[in-house]
């Protein structure tokens, strides 16, 4: 007979921590940060029992931060995404030019983990809920839309975003796409690429083909071949994404299965593959984890329309108004992702996300 939610945990004397239900447990440690909670969940098998039950399902947290200053921008998104329950799987972060990737990999590896596989990529445009004001902001081409006017550039080249997932059920990793430099040739090794994609798969799984892969190059090698011939290696089922031209930095779990011991300055990474396996090894009654891709080439009209109230084009960005259909009140940038954003959870419309199937 399974516990029921307000089955009292014993094993303190009758009092303290020892006598409360579980109800009354599982609302106190959903209000956990990360590093508390990991240890809460050591404290006994009840307690494990109620965290396990606290994240059982796909969770993504996510924060940006424009601070000017790199080094405050990521304690600040650190100390946002870990202020809650999580259990790092792998962890996505995008910067502005004024942050060293270098600095940025050692730092978040120090903080979630020696065995968190993490891409750092560098992007010319971001956007996120702010860590410290939990408003959406985004940053093109280097600059704060939200703030921006030709005679302010103290927001130029700053903005971090750190994303972090939780996938219970998939085991993460990240695959290089190894560059061979020798004297007189440049080779990608996309061969060795696909297998230990497929390598790891089985490892994890004991199926050769992932449920999803995120890619990304470094804008120089040519890499489109490469994608390509893991478009054909791999099944429909298997999502495929991601981005060719940009600069990225990778920690993966384990890259001693990946790269060759001996001779191993003669190679670079021109291309990486963030690979998700389901795990042989997951929890009984976890569903499964499938990704959805979808292609647009803009937004799709949904819910009330708005009409724009004002446009002013600069040289790096068009800064808008609009007005709600059949409303009065003037919204800028921020509010019509606002509202757009809260129309979208009324309707419970989920685009690229990932799904949990019974």
């Amino acid at each position: 007979m399974t516990d029921s939610p307000k089955t009292k945990l014993h094993g303190g004397g009758g009092s303290g921590f020892g006598s409360i239900g579980e109800d009354v447990l599982e609302s106190i440690l959903r209000r956990l940060p990360a590093a508390t909670f990991a240890s809460a969940a050591c404290v006994s098998r009840s307690w494990h029992r109620v965290c396990r039950r606290i994240l059982s399902r796909p969770k993504l947290a996510s924060a940006l931060s424009l601070n000017p200053c790199a080094q405050n921008a990521l304690q600040e998104v650190v100390d946002k995404v870990l202020s809650e329950p999580i259990c790092p799987h792998f962890a996505i972060v995008n910067v502005g030019n004024n942050v060293n990737m270098t600095d940025a990999l050692q730092y978040i590896g120090r903080k979630l983990g020696a065995g968190t596989p993490i891409v750092i990529s560098a992007d010319s445009g971001i956007i996120g809920v702010d860590a410290l004001i939990n408003q959406v902001k985004e940053v093109e081409g280097g600059i704060d839309v939200g703030s921006y006017n030709s005679e302010d550039s103290d927001n130029a080249e700053q903005g971090i975003v750190l994303t972090v997932g939780f996938v219970p059920g998939l085991k993460v990793d990240v695959v290089p796409l190894l560059h061979l430099v020798e004297v007189n040739e440049d080779t990608l090794m996309v061969d060795k690429f696909i297998t230990d994609i497929t390598e790891y798969s089985v490892a994890m799984s004991g199926c050769s083909t992932p449920v999803g892969v995120i890619m990304f190059g470094d804008g120089v090698a040519e890499i489109k071949s490469a994608a390509e011939k893991l478009d054909y290696a791999m099944p429909l089922e298997t999502a495929i994404v991601g981005d060719e031209k940009g600069n990225f930095e990778y920690r993966s779990a384990d890259n001693s299965r990946y790269v060759p011991a001996i001779g191993l300055q003669d190679y670079t990474a021109s291309a990486i593959a963030l690979v998700f396996a389901k795990d042989r090894h997951k929890c009984p009654g976890l569903g499964d984890i499938k990704f959805h891709v979808a292609l647009s080439d803009g937004l799709s009209t949904i819910g009330p329309r708005h009409r724009a109230a004002s446009v002013k084009v600069d040289d790096c960005c068009t800064l808008l108004t609009a007005r709600r259909e059949g409303q009065e009140e003037i919204l800028d940038g921020e509010g019509i992702l606002n509202d757009i954003r809260d129309e979208i959870l009324c309707l419970h419309l989920k685009v690229g996300s990932l799904v949990t199937e019974p």
